[in-house]
């Protein structure tokens, strides 16, 4: 926080003095978070993500992100979901399996609606859920956009959610996931790397799930804490299994849970 207040104080003192010293487009967000309104500090950093034009200013979005990520680990972002959106989770998943590399993002929820359509459109311009199909189970719903090659940049996401004639917008500043290596293989032997986190944010995270081939139907699933042992169940009758171990990473917008997950997947015996 000492940096970030002096790089505010430095372009506030600076401006007038220095006319030809051009100002940070950030300088609404920093005045926002130095004023104590760490809403209008989230609004202004949604805002102005899609403005920068260097790669310093992009850097310095980032430190500004993680900066309010570490108060409240973004429940104070001013995101408001309508009544008939409740529980969201925002998972932006890398997934690395032998000789690849894939990204994805999927959504989840409850509603009492079954009649939800939705669209995301991340910094580069892509529309990742454009002709998602919602899946329903009672209250609750998922969705995902499919495999992407491409990584999932860090920036301003817009969601919108229709249902009904309404319709809810909004726009969240995400650090994205791109190349993580929080989980790393060593033949068989798995060695978690976990990413810095703020105190106020919950503790990352492993989860382990087995899927049948070739269907690939959830078959188990175990949630573990870091520095638990990695355990598999027995497979006496020798079912070809999928493997997987996630680390995941949680932080908030709002109400709005955001997951980063790396995830490391290989048939069962590569385990």
């Amino acid at each position: 926080m000492r940096a970030l207040r002096c790089a505010a104080l430095f372009w506030a003192a600076a401006a007038p003095a220095a006319p030809l010293l051009p100002a940070t487009p950030l300088e609404p967000a920093y005045h926002a978070l130095l004023s104590g309104d760490r809403a209008g500090a989230w609004r202004q950093l949604d805002a102005l993500g899609a403005a920068l034009s260097s790669a310093a200013q992009r850097q310095a979005w980032l430190t500004l992100q993680r900066e309010l990520a570490s108060g409240q680990c973004g429940r104070d972002a001013p995101a408001a979901p309508p009544a008939w959106l409740g529980d969201l989770e925002l998972d932006l998943i890398q997934r690395d399996i032998p000789l690849s590399r894939v990204y994805n993002i999927r959504l989840s929820g409850v509603s009492p609606r079954r009649d939800l359509s939705w669209s995301l459109r991340l910094p580069d311009g892509r529309e990742l859920f454009a002709g998602a199909k919602t899946r329903y189970d009672g209250r609750q719903f998922e969705l995902d956009s499919g495999d992407q090659a491409a990584a999932l940049p860090p920036g301003v996401y817009r969601l919108t959610a229709r249902s009904g004639g309404e319709i809810w917008r909004q726009d969240v500043s995400l650090p994205g996931m791109e190349a993580r290596d929080w989980l790393r293989r060593d033949g068989r032997k798995l060695e978690p790397r976990p990413p810095a986190q703020p105190s106020a944010c919950p503790r990352p995270w492993l989860e382990q799930a087995l899927l049948t081939q070739p269907d690939f139907d959830l078959a188990w699933r175990q949630r573990r804490e870091l520095g638990q042992p990695l355990r598999w169940p027995a497979n006496p009758a020798g079912k070809k299994l999928w493997a997987s171990v996630s680390l995941l990473r949680a932080e908030f917008r709002g109400p709005v849970a955001i997951r980063q997950i790396h995830r490391l997947a290989a048939p069962l015996e590569q385990f």
